[in-house]
């Protein structure tokens, strides 16, 4: 009897986040924020409300309908380095915005824009070898120069903007590392669950 092919699912702990701000004015003052590593990234999920509408000479049931959809809130934590203040600028950012407008310019075309497209690309289980380096956050091997790795899944988040900033308490008695967690907003995902999704999306692939 032929044994089929085995199939795994992914794995959640090699993956790669990349934040493109919209605006200008943050692109320059936080130039190290594109491409942050981060230890844990939470969960995405949408919810569908729900609009019942009842009809007359309908006496059995409510018609439902789909209502607004609400994005849940996502949460990336990183730890703590010295000069690493890019998460910190961003929270800062936005609140040089007066009413919705920029330190006194109008609209948002003036490159003020406090919002950022968030893109996660996950990793396929990363190979072992004695040459496996980072290089710009891909997994390369020095011996031949083949990337380590695939991109099996990518994520975009739209319009993502600073909800709550957290920083890690300090204590004498311990031993741990000081940790900064940042809670972004968006208005939207996609999901990629292959390249020809993601070239759709027109996501990094």
């Amino acid at each position: 009897m032929t044994i089929a092919q085995r199939t795994d699912p992914l794995r959640n702990f090699k993956f790669q986040v990349t934040i493109e701000p919209n605006g200008n004015a943050l692109k320059t003052m936080t130039p190290n924020i594109a491409k942050l590593g981060f230890s844990t990234m939470s969960g995405l999920s949408v919810t569908n409300d729900l609009l019942a509408y009842r009809e007359g000479g309908m006496n059995t049931h409510t018609h439902k309908m789909v209502g607004l959809s609400d994005f849940s809130a996502v949460s990336f934590v990183r730890g703590v380095f010295a000069e690493g203040n890019e998460l910190w600028k961003w929270q800062q950012f936005i609140h040089s915005w007066e009413s919705g407008v920029p330190n006194g310019s109008k609209g948002t075309d003036s490159g003020q824009d406090y919002r950022c497209n968030i893109i996660v690309a996950v990793y396929d289980h990363p190979t072992t070898s004695n040459a496996y380096t980072y290089s710009n956050g891909e997994g390369i091997n020095d011996s031949s120069t083949k990337q380590i790795g695939n991109k099996r899944l990518m994520m975009k988040l739209f319009n993502c903007w600073p909800g709550a900033f957290n920083l890690g308490g300090l204590s004498a008695g311990d031993s741990g590392l000081m940790v900064q967690e940042l809670t972004v907003h968006h208005e939207g995902f996609v999901l990629a669950f292959n390249s020809t999704e993601a070239s759709n999306y027109a996501l990094i692939w």
